[in-house]
């Protein structure tokens, strides 16, 4: 127990951990039924088993994490991943990489059947992305897509920051195409020539920097 509050004691966070109880022996249905009021997990030190089936059952049905080790710094280092949940998400930009505009060639879109620009790139940075895996947060369902969003600079200068304030969206730039050679793809790296398109942005020139970037959900560390 004094080794859980110690967590809350050490962290530079403003946070307190405070166990809801604490028994010793096998994990009982009165633990279970404990930790699922209070939506808690149940943390065991030592080689504790669970008292019979039905408190098992109970235990999955509930959704109750029973998290057993018997080395301290591991159950330690499992509990500040798990009380990190609770903490308020935070949403940070991750740029992926950049790439330079080599030419803009004219094309017809051929579901709206307008003229749109393509811009031939060689990147020259990191990856750009149609959209983007990543570990879901919060969640066993393993990786999530998210969108990856793009911004042009010319001569140093972002030039796309004023369109997308008079977006009527109010959407950040998306990629509408991204092409390795002639197939679609969804992601390319340093080093490759591609050609990007860009949702409802045409302006593109010769030598102008495109970045990739998207806005992911963190947590603070304990």
């Amino acid at each position: 127990r004094d080794a859980l509050v110690t967590i809350g004691i050490e962290s530079k966070l403003d946070i307190v951990i405070d166990p809801v109880g604490m028994s010793t022996g096998v994990i009982t249905t009165s633990d279970v039924v404990m930790a699922r009021e209070s939506d808690s997990a149940i943390f065991v030190f030592g080689k504790v088993g669970i008292a019979d089936k039905e408190t098992k059952t109970l235990a999955d049905d509930a959704a109750v994490p029973i998290r057993n080790h018997d080395i301290i710094y591991r159950l330690l280092d499992d509990a500040k991943d798990f009380f990190g949940k609770y903490l308020p998400v935070e949403y940070v930009e991750k740029v992926h990489g950049k790439a330079n505009v080599q030419a803009v060639f004219d094309v017809t879109d051929k579901k709206t059947k307008k003229s749109v620009s393509v811009a031939g790139l060689r990147v020259s940075e990191g990856h750009l992305f149609k959209k983007k895996s990543i570990p879901s947060m919060g969640s066993e369902k393993g990786a999530e897509s998210m969108p990856c969003f793009y911004r042009v600079s010319r001569k140093g200068e972002i030039i796309t920051a004023e369109y997308m304030e008079s977006s009527p969206s109010g959407k950040k730039l998306t990629a509408s195409s991204l092409r390795k050679v002639k197939e679609d793809v969804d992601s390319v790296r340093r080093g490759d020539e591609c050609g990007l398109g860009l949702m409802g942005f045409n302006d593109l020139q010769e030598g102008d920097v495109v970045e990739c970037y998207s806005i992911e959900e963190t947590r603070p560390a304990i």
